[in-house]
């Protein structure tokens, strides 16, 4: 809502500021019968609508929040060239409404979405569930969990919440951070352009998982990482007790 109020003050800025409207134009003036304003603002609006579906699709794992958000950029940009619009209301409007309209259904639905996860805590394993849209299970027995994992952000350390990843032998909880790197040159060659590249990259293992595979952004998280160590340790212990038992019930039944 806060980034459709900013476009819109944008739009209007800009018009009223013609020496920077101009400067703008050697740039964005390009596109024949839609005014500079109008291309700087679209640009804005696909650049911001495109960053924050990848930012939070990096945060949730999920590709989900960029696909909405680039269905909200294409029907708001379809809108703004292909609907009339009443003459008191520039056609650059009809997209940041839409804006305005997406970011609160993605309120409700983002409330609806976190609502549609379950976490289970059993004597013997973890489950975790999702229910929006499609449905997601996973299950991990705690004697298959290798290390925790345990994030919690400023506002989770005032709050009291955070997420907690379990990870076990098979990768379950581990995903991978990709940096890459590369350079590329040409030269014109007798009349040929000749060129060369080199790049390079270095990926990093690091616990991350779906939300709905991980138990995430759970209220009274010291006490959610003490039974789920307690029962991890007892499953571990579990295998040994019994050899132990075994061992006196035979030195008992052969004495």
């Amino acid at each position: 809502m806060s980034v459709s109020v900013f476009l819109g003050w944008l739009y209007y800025y800009l018009q009223a500021h013609r020496s920077l409207l101009s400067v703008l134009d050697l740039v964005f003036g390009v596109i024949p019968g839609v005014r500079t304003e109008e291309v700087v603002v679209l640009v804005l609006f696909w650049a911001l609508l495109l960053l924050g579906g990848y930012v939070v699709g990096i945060l949730w794992v999920t590709k989900m929040p960029l696909l909405y958000m680039v269905t909200v950029a294409a029907v708001g940009t379809f809108s703004e060239f292909y609907f009339s619009t009443p003459v008191f209301i520039p056609r650059v409007m009809v997209k940041l409404i839409l804006m305005g309209a997406a970011a609160l259904l993605g309120v409700v639905m983002t409330e609806a979405y976190r609502r549609g996860h379950i976490y289970i805590l059993t004597d013997y394993r973890i489950i975790m569930k999702k229910k929006f849209i499609s449905r997601e299970e996973r299950e991990i027995t705690y004697d298959k969990i290798t290390d925790i994992h345990v994030r919690q952000g400023i506002l989770g350390r005032i709050f009291n919440y955070g997420t907690i990843v379990p990870i076990s032998a098979s990768g379950f909880g581990m995903g991978e951070d990709l940096a890459l790197a590369s350079t590329f040159a040409a030269a014109n060659v007798k009349k040929a352009t000749v060129g060369f590249g080199v790049g390079g990259g270095k990926s990093v293992q690091r616990p991350r998982a779906a939300t709905y595979f991980s138990l995430y952004g759970i209220a009274n998280l010291r006490k959610a990482r003490t039974i789920i160590s307690r029962r991890r340790l007892e499953s571990q212990e579990a295998p040994i007790l019994m050899r132990i038992e075994n061992l006196l019930k035979e030195a008992r039944d052969n004495s």
